[in-house]
């Protein structure tokens, strides 16, 4: 991950110790959230450093994807999604109009009834980079798992 120094301001600012588990997803939020852009190189210049202490690893595998789902069904996800709200909170007069919109949408649709949380989902127009991803985002609004 390289960033500029507009977006270590805002990493910095939203303080250490945060309650958010992966950084590299935190980053993404961070800068994207304030009016930031992304670039995303997918040439590999580095290894996944995978280790037996990593909290998530790489999802290739049906085993990972079943320990994901066995992660989401747990309420870990929702946990870690607590605290990323947490922390997004804390940049709220930095983060633009449309991304206060979406987290808004997205908290409310974590407390609503059935049919209202999935609209309140589709309406904050989140979603994941896969298939797979956006269907376990989908199953996890349904078992009240975000």
């Amino acid at each position: 991950m390289v960033f500029n120094n507009a977006a270590r301001a805002l990493l910095c600012k939203a303080g250490a110790n945060l309650p958010v588990v992966t950084h590299d997803w935190w980053a993404y939020l961070v800068v994207t959230g304030c009016g930031g852009k992304v670039f995303y190189d997918s040439k590999p210049t580095l290894r996944y450093r995978q280790h037996d202490d990593n909290l998530v690893g790489m999802n290739a595998t049906w085993m990972a994807l079943f320990e994901r789902f066995c992660m989401l069904m747990q309420g870990k996800f929702s946990h870690w999604n607590d605290g990323n709200i947490a922390a997004l909170r804390k940049l709220h007069e930095n983060l633009t109009p449309e991304s206060c919109e979406i987290l808004e949408h997205f908290v409310k649709a974590r407390q609503m009834s059935f049919v209202t949380r999935l609209m309140y989902l589709k309406r904050s127009g989140i979603y994941r980079q896969t298939l797979i991803g956006n269907l376990g985002l989908i199953a996890a609004a349904i078992f009240r798992k975000i």
